[in-house]
């Protein structure tokens, strides 16, 4: 069955250190989302291999993913404002009931800025632009789809999309500003990559009406 839900979209900031040990604050910066796509198939963890319970679960990368058939999509760009804390309406997804299983998302160039402070260390840094060749698959959404009404809302955890990020090992020098932009080939800014293409900074959840 032919039906559409609204798709929103709520950033959310680390309200403690990061597991480096870096505090961030005063986080700013622009995301923009190209595109959302839904599919049947289900992100698969390995949780019994023994090595894997070593790694933090937000940290936890998929299995064999098969995408399966295509249940909805939005094709609406959307910019997304990194220092705003409010949930913000995308696009309404052109879709079809059935079980849900995965999510894929696009973006263009995503730049953070703000505030890192370890100890007595304080850098005000700015990742620089990070563009990704591809969109991202394999975030989980699990749902049976009905017709009943809902909206998916996509929660973007900077917690998570930051906590790789060794800020101190910027390979750079402050400009007059006092900022520090990352070096693209530093340890910081590959730790930013990683974090902003790790499928556990995303997480999609139904809210029912």
């Amino acid at each position: 069955t032919r039906r559409t839900f609204p798709v929103e979209v709520v950033v959310t900031a680390p309200t403690a250190p990061l597991e480096t040990g870096w505090t961030v604050t005063d986080l700013t910066g622009s995301m923009p989302l190209t595109e959302v796509r839904f599919f049947e198939g289900r992100v698969l963890v390995a949780r019994w291999n023994p090595m894997e319970l070593l790694i933090s679960t937000a940290h936890a990368h998929p299995g064999h993913y098969q995408a399966g058939a295509s249940m909805a999509e939005v094709l609406v760009p959307l910019e997304l404002d990194l220092s705003k804390r409010d949930v913000l309406p995308w696009a309404d997804a052109n879709a079809v009931t059935g079980s849900y299983g995965s999510a894929r998302l696009g973006f263009g160039t995503v730049r953070v800025r703000g505030t890192a402070v370890k100890a007595d260390q304080t850098i005000r840094f700015d990742t620089g632009p990070l563009t990704l060749g591809k969109p991202l698959e394999g975030i989980r959404f699990e749902h049976e789809m009905d017709t009943s009404g809902g909206r998916v809302r996509l929660e973007v955890d900077l917690g998570v999309l930051l906590s790789r990020i060794e800020f101190d090992k910027h390979g750079s020098t402050a400009g007059a500003d006092g900022v520090i932009t990352f070096d693209p080939a530093s340890v910081a800014f590959n730790g930013f990559d990683r974090g902003v293409t790790d499928s556990g900074s995303y997480r999609f959840t139904w809210q029912p009406n």
